[in-house]
């Protein structure tokens, strides 16, 4: 059974139910396989980073057959726009954040097809080791890439197909207070059809 935790503090219950609904929408439209992602467990969790978003294995996991993850989000990046440096709206805000954990999700699902491998000597993108000098350099990494690429397809699809917005959707055993685990299996929620 597949898990989806989300480390949270201060955020409401629909929110956290968009969040996690959004990572099992990708989820399912990244990996066909119902059976490989009933295997997965991704660990979600909004914080202070150095980057807006990150996908990575789990410290504990098999990074030869990776199947538990851990995405950062750091939501306080994304209240501002980095091309016009203005502030965005709440409603846009919460749209980045969505964006961003999509794609993620790209990566995570790179990590478990056996794309994307961390090794020793970094990433290894389809047996390349590409190791970016700058940001242009970053920008045309295909991993990063095929994630901008997918980030919005992923959204609108979400949007338009994965939206849950009745909180008696959310699993059983769903706990709304701050800053708790949120431990989700992930069976009460599914998106059987591709977008």
């Amino acid at each position: 059974m597949a898990y989806i935790r989300l480390h949270s503090r201060g955020f409401d219950t629909k929110f956290k139910l968009a969040m996690y609904s959004m990572a099992e929408f990708a989820l399912s439209q990244m990996i066909p396989s119902k059976k490989l992602r009933d295997n997965i467990e991704v660990n979600i969790h909004l914080k202070h980073h150095s980057n807006e978003g990150e996908a990575s294995l789990d410290e504990e996991t098999n990074r030869y057959r990776p199947r538990s993850f851990k995405i950062i989000l750091d939501h306080h990046r994304m209240r501002t726009n980095e091309m016009t440096g203005e502030e965005r709206t709440d409603m846009e805000w919460f749209v980045e954040i969505l964006k961003t954990l999509a794609h993620e999700i790209v990566h995570v699902k790179q990590y478990v097809m056996g794309e994307l491998k961390s090794r020793d000597v970094g990433l290894v993108y389809k047996g390349i080791n590409h190791d970016p000098k700058n940001l242009m350099e970053y920008y045309e990494l295909p991993y990063e890439i095929e994630a901008y690429g997918r980030e919005k397809g992923l959204l609108y699809g979400f949007i338009l197909f994965g939206w849950v917005e009745d909180e008696d959707d959310l699993p059983e055993n769903f706990i709304d207070e701050d800053e708790v685990e949120y431990f989700y299996p992930v069976k009460n929620l599914t998106f059987d059809s591709k977008v």
